[in-house]
C-alpha cells in the first residue's frame, strides 16, 4: 500500500485540471511555444511540435522536420520531448515523438513524519502518428500511445508500470483566415500498475482521462494570430466533466521575431468555496528564428511559467528545425 501511496504523490507533482490522475505528468506542456500561447494550439498550422498538438495538422507537412525541447521546473521537475515528422506524398505526413517527465529529490516521510530518503521518478510517452488530408479544407489524424513508468527505483525492486492510448484529431478550414481543430484523447487509454518488493506485491489498473479538446485560430488581424481553445475532461472515477478555456496571441515583428501571452483557466468547475481561488493563469514567450546548416527555417523559442505562489520560475526551451528538400 506504501508503493500506491507514492504513485499517487507523483501524479499530483504534474498536477492539472486532470491532475491526481493516471498520465497527469504528460498534461502539463510538451514545448516552449505551446506553452507560452497556453496549449491552446489544436488548429495552429504554424510548423513545429504538431503531433502533441493535433494529429490532423501533419497535412501540412512538406519536408523533414525536427523539434526537440527542454523544461527547467521549479519543486526539481523536468520534462524533455523530441518528435521528427515528414511528409507523407501525396497528401499527408507522418512522425514520432518521446516525451519524458522527471522528478527528483523527493523526501520520504514515514508515519512520524521523519525524514527516510530521497526518492526519484519518470514518466515517458511515445507516439507514432498519421495525418491526411481528404480535401484542401479536411484533414483527420491519429496518435497511438505507449506509456511507461519508472516510480522510486530506490525502494521498489520490481515494476512493470506501461500504458496505451489512442487519439483522433480533426482539421477543417474555414478560409485563409479561420481554421476550426479538434481532438479526442486518450481513447481506450489505461495505464497498468504492478510493483513487486521481496515482501509483497501491488497491482492495479488505472483508466485515462479521456480529454476532447475544440478550437480555433484566426489570423485575421495584422501582425498578430489568436487561439481559443475549450478543453473537456471527463473524470474516470466519477463522469463528471472539468471543462478549461484557454486563449494565446502571437505578435508577429518585422524583424521576423515572435512575442507570445497566454491565459488559462485553472480551475475547470467553480463552486462557492473556489470563487476566492486564482481563476487564471498566464505564460509568457518568444521565438527567434535562426540560420542554421542545411535548414529552411528554424526558431528557437522560450516561454515563462510564473508558476503558483510559492511553486517558483520554470523556464522552458525549444528548438524547431525544418530541412530543405
Amino acid at each position: 500500500m506504501k508503493k500506491i501511496y507514492l504513485i499517487i504523490l507523483f501524479q499530483f507533482l504534474f498536477a492539472d485540471y486532470g491532475g491526481g490522475y493516471a498520465g497527469s505528468s504528460f498534461r502539463y506542456g510538451t514545448n516552449a511555444r505551446e506553452f507560452s500561447l497556453s496549449g491552446s494550439l489544436v488548429a495552429d498550422k504554424t510548423p513545429g511540435f504538431y503531433i502533441f498538438s493535433n494529429p490532423a495538422l501533419l497535412k501540412y507537412v512538406r519536408s523533414n522536420e525536427l523539434g526537440f525541447s527542454y523544461q527547467a521546473m521549479a519543486l526539481d521537475r523536468s520534462i524533455q520531448s523530441m518528435c521528427f515528422v515528414r511528409p507523407l506524398p501525396p497528401s499527408g505526413g507522418v512522425g514520432m515523438a518521446i516525451l519524458r517527465a522527471g522528478t527528483r529529490n523527493i523526501m520520504g516521510k514515514n508515519s512520524m513524519n521523519e525524514n527516510t530518503q530521497i526518492f526519484t521518478s519518470q514518466d515517458i510517452l511515445g507516439i507514432i502518428s498519421f495525418g491526411v488530408s481528404f480535401s484542401s479544407k479536411i484533414a483527420l489524424g491519429l496518435n497511438i500511445k505507449a506509456f511507461f513508468s519508472n516510480i522510486a527505483p530506490e525502494i521498489i525492486e520490481k515494476q512493470s508500470n506501461s500504458g496505451i492510448g489512442i487519439d483522433l484529431g480533426l482539421l477543417y478550414k474555414l478560409n485563409r483566415n479561420i481554421i476550426f481543430g479538434g481532438v479526442i484523447e486518450n481513447l481506450l487509454g489505461n495505464y497498468n500498475w504492478k510493483i513487486t518488493n521481496s515482501s509483497d506485491q501491488d497491482s492495479y489498473t488505472e483508466v485515462l482521462p479521456q480529454i476532447m479538446k475544440l478550437g480555433i485560430s484566426y489570423k485575421g488581424l495584422k501582425s498578430t494570430t489568436i487561439y481559443l481553445q475549450e478543453d473537456m475532461v471527463k473524470i474516470p472515477t466519477n463522469g463528471n466533466i472539468n471543462f478549461r478555456s484557454r486563449l494565446g496571441m502571437e505578435y508577429h515583428m518585422l524583424s521576423g521575431i515572435k512575442i507570445r501571452i497566454g491565459l488559462r483557466q485553472v480551475l475547470g468547475m467553480i463552486s462557492e468555496m473556489e470563487k476566492n481561488e486564482k481563476l487564471f493563469s498566464t505564460s509568457f514567450g518568444v521565438g527567434i528564428p535562426l540560420k542554421l546548416w542545411n535548414s529552411k527555417f528554424a526558431r528557437m523559442d522560450y516561454a515563462l511559467d510564473p508558476g503558483s505562489v510559492g511553486e517558483g520560475l520554470s523556464h522552458l526551451f525549444s528548438l524547431y528545425v525544418k530541412f530543405k528538400k
